[in-house]
């Protein structure tokens, strides 16, 4: 049976329409793909300073080791270095994290203190115990 003049005309206008929904759909794709790449930038294309900007690093109380000085804890990332700070008389790691870590003058430090002229031999001798 031979499809007749009208079923012809049918589907003639189905594959229009439908070739006009595909063209319409393949440029809205295209129009966003254009939009997509005039707004968005590939990370290997930043600058290396944005890209640390956006990094987010987990921090593990087993990766640092907390002295606590003068209400301050201050985090020793370094083993070595804390393992050599525990080794320290408290009077002498106090004075050296005051020195170095929270960069007192031997003023501020001698305010913390109850014998002041002792830190300025304390801060000198602390440095060959390291």
């Amino acid at each position: 049976m031979k499809p007749s003049d009208f079923q012809k005309t049918v589907q003639c206008r189905f594959e229009s329409c439908l070739k006009k929904v595909v063209r319409h759909v393949v440029k809205d794709y295209q129009q966003k793909l254009k939009r997509r790449q005039e707004k968005e930038t590939l990370f290997c294309e930043l600058p290396e300073i944005v890209v640390e900007n956006l990094a987010v690093w987990d921090d593990y109380e087993t990766d640092y080791t907390i002295f606590n000085v003068c209400g301050y804890d201050i985090r020793v990332y370094d083993d070595e270095l804390a393992e050599a700070l525990k080794q320290l008389s408290e009077r002498n790691r106090e004075t050296l994290l005051m020195y170095y870590f929270l960069e007192m003058n031997n003023e501020e430090i001698a305010k913390n203190r109850i014998f002041p002229e002792a830190v300025y031999s304390k801060i000198g001798t602390t440095h060959w115990h390291l």
